[in-house]
């Protein structure tokens, strides 16, 4: 195996949902993109969870010598269970570190607001926020070519000793513009043939629902835009590469605007290919803009997630979705079956356990779901820190009191450390242990028979094996072997380490 040493490497994986999901998320490549463009050499790992320990452990041997500066890690779904990382990827950096113990970790991504960092590995930084200028900042103070970026000190929660390590987030200049952004994977990425590749398009959400704590929310409509000249060069690029034709569009509200639907509309109509494409898409806009959701099928739309939440009026107008509750019942089967005549394959995500949800409302969404007979739905229970003074907490964590919540922490849930990681929240009808045991015990069982076993997201991971588009029919639902879907997701696996291990 021939070494290739790196200025940097970033360890990056995709949720592990049944052991069958492995598509590619794209931060770390950004960072990536970054260090490159500032003359670093950068090597990202992807799909770790899936490595064995020696197989990471190799991968990392081939890219890291002394002069490598920077081990980073994307922790955004790299952080399992009760939060602490895999143990064969702890395993593999405690190697890595012993053998060279100049090498800086940081670790980076949504992860961090629950990630465990433990005293095995000696981590150097975390890196909040939108990465791209901060992470070169950092980088270039380790490698001595600027000055060091503000910082405040952390301290990792399972130690025994007292370990701190460093904590950036703002950087020093702003550089970065997502609207000038001509990012391209590369040849070093190892992308396998046909492969589904996300796919930026905007940043930020001009919504502010009242539970999410994601970054830019209330943006200006057309903010944080990309210029969709550079995103079709993009796809041209991928296209010739790779026969790239499937992609997840990342843009937490695709369908903000009709300016934004109406010139991507005309960009993917410019293109020599057709596309597929799975987005996030707000359904009350789709039944707003009746031209959109047409648009938006002849573009390749190919599934879809549409965040419903709760039908629940109180709720509903609490949280800034007042439309769920009027209009979502009698819209959604209209938009499944009869608009999109039922080839654009949606899930429907729902939380539990919102201000005035009670336990008849939950059952009347599995209800209405099953005799609707719509494709795909997820629902979970609300998740709530105790912690109102985190940087990004939502609206109802910072002001829980007012919205009924209050928290009980010290009491272990009844179904273990896995459950009720983000906090015991209760109010005057139930509380979060009592949500948890209705989605897991009743909803999702009585739904089960109905649902669609995968949602909009894996669907285009599943296009990528070679599944027609016959495969996905509602009426198919039932006919997936979970097993023979792991083990083809391994196989995959291996040819892109193979192509890893060959660069």
């Amino acid at each position: 195996m021939l070494s290739i040493s790196m200025d940097v490497v970033i360890l990056n994986s995709s949720p592990n949902v049944n052991g069958i999901s492995s598509y590619r998320t794209i931060g770390a490549y950004k960072i990536a993109h970054s260090c490159r463009n500032a003359g670093y050499s950068t090597q990202v790992i992807d799909q770790v969870i899936y490595f064995t320990e020696d197989q990471l452990i190799q991968s990392l041997l081939k890219f890291i010598d002394q002069s490598t500066y920077v081990l980073a890690i994307s922790s955004t779904f790299l952080s399992i269970g009760n939060s602490e990382f895999p143990e064969h990827v702890v395993g593999a950096i405690v190697k890595i570190q012993s053998q060279y113990p100049n090498l800086k970790l940081i670790i980076g991504g949504y992860g961090l607001n629950t990630a465990r960092l433990e005293s095995r590995i000696t981590t150097y930084a975390t890196i909040a926020e939108y990465g791209e200028d901060i992470f070169v900042e950092v980088l270039d103070h380790i490698a001595g070519r600027g000055p060091e970026p503000r910082y405040t000190l952390g301290t990792a929660i399972k130690s025994k000793k007292l370990k701190t390590y460093k904590q950036y987030s703002t950087p020093l200049n702003v550089k970065f513009d997502i609207a000038k952004d001509a990012f391209r994977f590369t040849d070093q990425d190892c992308i396998l043939p046909g492969e589904t590749l996300p796919i930026e398009i905007s940043r930020g959400c001009i919504f502010k629902c009242k539970f999410c704590h994601h970054l830019l929310l209330g943006r200006g409509k057309l903010d944080y835009l990309r210029d969709f000249e550079l995103v079709k060069e993009e796809m041209l690029h991928n296209y010739a590469k790779w026969g790239t034709t499937n992609y997840y569009v990342i843009c937490d509200t695709f369908n903000d605007t009709e300016f934004k639907m109406k010139a991507w509309h005309e960009m993917v109509s410019s293109l020599p290919f057709k596309i597929k494409y799975t987005c996030y898409l707000r359904a009350d806009l789709l039944n707003r803009f009746p031209d959109v959701p047409v648009m938006l099928q002849e573009t390749g739309l190919f599934s879809a997630f549409h965040g419903i939440e709760t039908f629940n009026e109180h709720s509903a107008v609490t949280i800034g979705k007042g439309w769920s509750a009027k209009g979502a019942k009698t819209f959604l089967p209209e938009l499944y079956h009869n608009i999109w005549g039922g080839k654009v394959h949606q899930t429907l995500s729902f939380i539990a356990g919102l201000p005035g949800d009670k336990r008849e409302d939950v059952i009347e969404i599995a209800d209405w779901f099953i005799d609707n007979q719509m494709y795909n739905m997820a629902i979970h229970s609300l998740g709530l820190t105790p912690n109102p003074n985190l940087k990004h907490a939502s609206e109802f964590e910072r002001d829980a009191p007012k919205y009924g919540y209050t928290f009980e922490n010290k009491i272990p849930h009844p179904k273990g450390p896995n459950f009720g990681k983000f906090g015991y929240w209760k109010n005057d009808y139930w509380n979060q242990y009592e949500v948890d045991a209705l989605v897991e015990d009743v909803i999702i069982p009585k739904v089960l028979p109905y649902n669609a076993r995968h949602g909009s997201w894996q669907i285009m991971q599943l296009l990528q094996l070679g599944f027609p588009d016959e495969q996905f029919k509602w009426e198919n639902r039932n006919t997936w072997d979970l097993g023979n879907l792991q083990s083809m997701i391994k196989i995959q696996i291996n040819q892109y380490i193979d192509k890893l291990l060959a660069l």
